[in-house]
């Protein structure tokens, strides 16, 4: 019974966490951009804009919504429902801290569940978290930039999502493990898995902007050519929740790419083991950002070449140098 109460604790507030992370995760990347391009950003909504995030959120609940009259109704309801669960599905086996290890013998995790399949489970669920922007194009009522829109996030999570397992082969190949406390426990008695395998690094850092569907490579709702994509027909609070699920995406990327290949919560004993974590965490999050202010978005086809023309032959033999190295004991950088 306890197992269950305190399962239920951890996923509310692995909800409140990551609502209050999503509202000024918009609040930080205005800021940025703004400070990019010699702009202020929020500032009139509390000081330095802190409560813009939140006056945008009471927003979203009182605008208006529209369906449109040739939509799939049902379907359209569960699109922005089905958005934002997937992401959060995968952020529940994403770690917030490291693990203690409790007197009576114990580890308690700081994710809402922990197995040794953690990995797998991610990406199974980050595969599925294209269903939502799927359904909203279809569900739309046969409008044409919604439906292309969705064809376009779909071709692009299958491409990227094999180019973001391929790459994350040769970590645990290396660690023999799917257990995301084993990446960190093995890159404390090492190096990070960076200097191992900086081509798998760079390899999954652009799957993962993909994944999220963000600049330079956000064409499911590229305006200029779509309106705005598979969600051109949504408003208010259903418009929200897609970019909800949206950061949400980002954040779980984010924290993978620190636990995997920057050693999570490793690093110099003068900070603690959680803000060398979150100091992370928060670097790929300004990548992100960064690349927004920074990138022009690529064509379509250009998207498709480098996952499956550069990327992927690139990666099987970095896998198959990789093994051939663990086989004859020799080094793999």
């Amino acid at each position: 019974m306890i197992e269950v109460i305190i399962g239920v604790v951890k996923l509310l507030v692995l909800v409140a966490v990551l609502s209050v992370y999503v509202m000024y995760a918009t609040w930080y990347e205005r800021k940025v951009i703004g400070h990019m391009q010699q702009r202020i950003g929020p500032k009139r909504v509390g000081p330095y804009g802190l409560l813009q995030p939140l006056a945008d959120t009471i927003k979203s609940f009182f605008k208006e919504d529209i369906i449109p009259t040739r939509a799939d109704k049902p379907l359209f309801w569960l699109a922005p429902i089905l958005a934002p669960t997937f992401p959060f599905a995968a952020a529940a086996a994403i770690p917030f801290f490291p693990p203690i290890e409790l007197s009576n013998g114990t580890t308690f995790y700081f994710s809402v569940f922990h197995s040794n399949v953690d990995l797998l489970y991610i990406l199974a669920m980050m595969g599925l978290s294209s269903f939502g922007v799927m359904l909203a194009g279809i569900a739309s009522g046969g409008n044409k930039y919604s439906f292309l829109g969705a064809q376009r996030e779909i071709a692009q999570v299958v491409s990227y999502e094999i180019i973001l397992a391929l790459a994350l082969l040769n970590p645990i190949l290396m660690v023999q493990s799917l257990n995301l406390t084993d990446f960190v426990t093995f890159q404390q008695q090492h190096l990070w898995l960076v200097f191992y395998q900086p081509f798998a690094f760079v390899a999954f850092v652009i799957a993962m902007v993909a994944s999220a569907s963000r600049v330079p490579f956000d064409l499911p709702e590229a305006e200029n050519e779509l309106v705005a994509g598979f969600n051109t027909e949504f408003s208010g609070l259903k418009m929200a929740m897609f970019f909800f699920g949206q950061y949400v995406t980002i954040f779980v990327v984010s924290a993978l790419a620190a636990i995997i290949f920057l050693g999570g919560w490793s690093g110099p004993a003068i900070l603690p083991g959680f803000i060398w974590y979150w100091l992370k965490v928060v670097l790929f999050i300004f990548m992100f950002t960064w690349f927004w202010g920074t990138f022009p978005r690529y064509r379509y086809d250009q998207l498709m070449d480098i996952a499956w023309k550069k990327l992927l032959p690139l990666l099987v033999l970095n896998i198959l140098w990789t093994g051939f190295a663990l086989i004859v004991h020799m080094p793999v950088i």
